[in-house]
């Protein structure tokens, strides 16, 4: 609550009227940084970063890490950071690793946002994407994170499955998350900054499933979040896309999930791995022994063996 000075008080010493005004809580959105990636997307950078122009929340810093792309994405780039001036675009460092997970933790660094939103450049954000997410949380201050859901789009070059499975709330979280009953696209979520500085940012081990292990840490901590049970954005699903890649080639869907649990579970790469319920750890352990066992990944299966052994003593 603003509790005001008499109006003498104004008269006399005009500055505490202007300081109450600029404390009001309406005069000041907090920044909210969108944070993308960039590797060879020239097709899809235009309709992307006009849907970003246009959300109705102005507040908003959009930081873009290229990957070195050998097409024109770079040059579309830059042309929208010359005409706004919200949007920075750089190259990654010759120093870091190629790979999203990499510029999607350079853009983190450049960062100066109070909310985080992971977007990818072949995406859409609805006009009230950003709006609709800053507002819950401002007035939800109990939750550290927001999730909605995605309008799913088939590009005419996908070739694959149309059965993209979206879930974005449990009551068992952890459990319903190892199982992939729930999931989180990227675009989905808006994070306050705080989440990130605790669970840390994405893991340069993993070129798939990157965001699923880095939001399984963060619901380890944060088990409950806000919801927003409608579209915010547009996830397109084309045949250069993870998703689409992934749909088509069963070994490496094999490879992917089974890299991405071993992440998840292992305490040297996820210091969170002790909040997993034993119980849960040792099913967990079961299952994805079965799994390299049917898909004959001896040493994986010997791995969850192990994993599961040690738990027993928990």
């Amino acid at each position: 609550m603003i509790l005001f000075s008499p109006k003498q008080e104004f008269i006399s010493n005009p500055l505490n009227l202007s300081n109450c005004i600029a404390n009001l809580p309406f005069m000041a959105e907090k920044l909210v940084s969108i944070l993308i990636p960039n590797f060879n997307k020239e097709a899809y950078i235009p309709h992307t970063f006009q849907s970003i122009c246009e959300q109705t929340y102005s507040n908003w810093e959009c930081i873009v890490v290229d990957d070195h792309s050998t097409d024109a994405s770079l040059d579309l780039l830059r042309d929208f950071a010359g005409k706004e001036p919200r949007i920075k675009v750089v190259r990654r460092p010759d120093h870091l690793p190629k790979g999203g997970n990499s510029c999607r933790n350079h853009a983190y660094s450049l960062a100066s946002g109070e909310f985080v939103q992971w977007f990818d450049s072949d995406d859409l954000m609805l006009p009230h994407c950003l709006q609709e997410k800053v507002d819950f949380l401002e007035s939800h201050p109990e939750f550290a994170f927001v999730a909605s859901r995605a309008e799913i789009r088939y590009e005419e070059d996908y070739a694959g499955p149309q059965t993209f499975h979206q879930n974005i709330q449990s009551d068992q979280a952890v459990e319903d998350y190892l199982r992939f009953r729930i999931l989180f696209i990227t675009g989905g979520p808006l994070f306050r900054r705080e989440v990130f500085e605790k669970t840390g940012l994405f893991s340069l081990g993993l070129k798939k499933h990157q965001e699923w292990e880095l939001f399984f840490r963060v619901i380890l901590n944060y088990p409950t979040w806000g919801i927003i049970n409608k579209p915010t954005y547009v996830y397109l699903i084309h045949g250069n896309s993870i998703s689409g890649q992934i749909a088509n080639k069963r070994e490496k869907l094999v490879n992917a999930e089974i890299a991405a649990v071993q992440t998840a579970l292992n305490p040297a790469t996820n210091p969170f791995s002790s909040k997993i319920p034993p119980a849960i750890y040792r099913q967990t352990c079961l299952r994805y022994l079965r799994f390299s066992l049917i898909h004959k990944r001896l040493k994986d299966a010997g791995w969850f063996f192990t994993q599961y052994l040690r738990q027993l003593t928990r």
